[in-house]
């Protein structure tokens, strides 16, 4: 049986995949080229310490902090700001599609990524953000 941690990061990349032209990876190295339409990569972040009843009685209540790197590459700065914009649009539109991911969470929050542009000799830029999240979860035990 898969832990709830794992069923959470399982359907948030499932919602990633939802997004057009982007490449969704998990827990990976970055390449050194990032596809046409863009690069997600979804990273397991930390599940904190659990919040438990007084007694040890019930559930433990987790808020999960969870990564989400969007990168896109582009020769042009407004062609790479768009379609960047672009990606990040896409990537709140898969996840508040539902918040509560089926049901296995309470609810999610997240903002705006925070957002760079590293300059790659003899290659197009890149702009890259990280979209900080926290999922709100119950497990039946501390160890999920």
């Amino acid at each position: 049986m898969t832990s709830k941690p794992e069923q959470i990061l399982q359907v948030i990349k499932a919602r990633l995949e939802a997004v057009p032209n982007a490449k969704i990876e998990r827990n990976t190295a970055v390449p050194e080229k990032i596809p046409t339409g863009g690069l997600i990569v979804l990273r397991d972040g930390n599940p904190g310490e659990p919040d438990t009843a007084l007694g040890g009685f019930g559930g433990a209540y987790y808020s999960h902090d969870v990564e989400i790197e969007l990168y896109v590459e582009e020769g042009d700065a407004m062609a790479r700001d768009a379609a960047f914009d672009t990606l990040v649009q896409a990537v709140g539109a898969a996840l508040e599609s539902d918040p509560t991911l089926g049901g296995i969470a309470f609810g999610m929050t997240y903002g705006r990524p925070e957002i760079d542009t590293e300059t790659v000799i003899g290659a197009s830029a890149i702009k890259h953000g990280i979209l900080a999240m926290t999922v709100e979860y119950e497990t039946d035990s501390p160890l999920g």
